[in-house]
């Protein structure tokens, strides 16, 4: 198919000396968010050795969750699977995996399906019934974005004065 969006992208688990490029994605992601009225994060909430932002990709390093996509030498994209996500979902128990700051840049279009739909797998491959996000309740785009994968909103949880909007969507083959 030509004209459309490229896709060969390669998912790679992130390492440490990674942490600055991932960051430098998210951030860019929500510099363009803001701009364009679609607030996902604070800009400026990734940079810094000290921020909220990057204390959180250290800990996905740590954990084997902080993942790369890469068009060629690029990186183009971040995401975070997680295999639990206390903050958001305290009382869930080991039938999910969580996606976390996922960023794709915009020069990346198509980018964005290819993780949703590896996340999907992995999460089947782990045993996992479902996969979970929570996105900011006052952004309606990024809501629709994962309606167009099945996500449906299954609830709101306030953190820290922040409302967000709790979306699952089946996974477990035959579902």
């Amino acid at each position: 198919m030509s004209g459309g969006p490229q896709t060969d992208s390669d998912l790679r688990i992130a390492g440490s000396g990674e942490l600055e490029i991932s960051a430098s994605i998210i951030e860019e992601v929500a510099a363009w968010g803001a701009a364009q009225g679609f607030p996902s994060w604070i800009p400026g909430s990734f940079t810094g050795g000290d921020s909220v932002g990057v204390t959180r990709l250290r800990g996905d390093i740590t954990a084997g969750a902080l993942h790369l996509v890469w068009r060629g030498d690029h990186a183009v994209g971040t995401f975070s699977l997680l295999e639990h996500d206390p903050m958001f979902w305290p009382d869930a128990g080991d039938e999910a995996m969580y996606l976390h700051r996922f960023a794709v840049r915009r020069s990346a279009a198509g980018a964005g399906r290819h993780v949703v739909e590896w996340c999907f797998r992995e999460a089947r491959r782990r045993g996992r019934s479902y996969v979970r996000l929570d996105c900011l309740k006052e952004n309606p785009g990024i809501r629709r974005y994962y309606r167009r994968f099945g996500f449906t909103e299954v609830g709101e949880t306030l953190v820290n004065g922040t409302r967000y909007c709790l979306c699952e969507v089946p996974v477990a083959e035959g579902s």
